[in-house]
């Protein structure tokens, strides 16, 4: 009696347990849909999950990824909540369709062949079926690991990747300081904003390397504070630098308020 009690319970409780994870996941749809971890200064869903929900990086990938298929695919949502597809198989299924343009045929191949697959299966599939994602791997020595600890004190608590990404952030997309020769060439002036371009001058005043909402150090755009289709201007009091999650989330609420500012 005591054997079957054990095993009941464990039933029940994987029912419940299959019960919460839908309904974690229907709530992480509309944080994800509606950049709500932006009104909690997290960049991304993954930051949130890890930072806010106490997953490791791992388990957000994981539900990061399953998350973004089944807002991309109502058959993978229907599946996931009966329990055909694995949050592991949902999450390699939206990894290779970011590299692809997919079809809905593409997404419903996919979502089937995965929810009948196991995940070494799936991954062969993926592998014969699709070219690999280009990757490097780097071996970093010690020397190199203490200058990226000596970069996290300046820019706070980020993984290496993320160090890089606002180092290559920083090298590709802040605007550089014109020399005086081609300044002065030909004694040309340079121009001031017009319409919804930003001058370059105008960018480097603007520019201070973060999300003015966040804090994070990359993929950050320049944002009107009063939207420019009502009447804002391209000059440096009425630019900041949002992230492109914080930059979406102002987008949102402004529409859901039918206000711009």
């Amino acid at each position: 009696m005591e054997t079957m009690s054990i095993f009941n319970e464990t039933k029940e409780l994987v029912e419940k347990e299959r019960g919460y994870t839908v309904r974690i996941l229907k709530n992480l749809m509309s944080i994800e849909r509606n950049k709500l971890y932006s009104d909690l200064k997290y960049p991304s869903l993954h930051k949130y999950l890890v930072r806010g929900l106490g997953y490791s990086d791992a388990e957000a990938v994981v539900r990061a990824n399953a998350v973004r298929l089944m807002l991309k695919s109502k058959k993978a949502e229907s599946k996931i909540e009966r329990g055909e597809l694995s949050l592991s198989n949902a999450a390699t299924v939206n990894k290779v369709l970011q590299s692809q343009k997919p079809s809905p045929s593409l997404v419903d191949k996919m979502v089937e062949e995965a929810s009948t697959s196991s995940a070494r299966e799936f991954q062969n599939f993926v592998a014969k079926e699709f070219k690999k994602e280009r990757r490097e791997t780097v071996v970093l020595g010690e020397h190199i690991l203490v200058q990226f600890d000596r970069l996290r004190k300046k820019y706070g608590d980020l993984s290496t990747l993320e160090l890089i990404q606002v180092m290559l952030e920083r090298e590709l997309k802040a605007p550089k300081t014109p020399s005086k020769n081609n300044a002065s060439r030909r004694g040309q002036i340079v121009a001031g904003p017009k319409g919804r371009t930003i001058s370059a001058a105008v960018k480097r005043e603007v520019y201070d390397g973060k999300c003015n909402h966040c804090g994070v150090r990359y993929g950050l755009e320049y944002d009107h504070i009063q939207k420019f289709s009502h009447g804002g201007k391209s000059s440096a009091d009425n630019l900041q630098m949002l992230c492109r999650s914080c930059n979406q989330r102002k987008e949102i609420i402004a529409r859901q308020s039918d206000c711009f500012l």
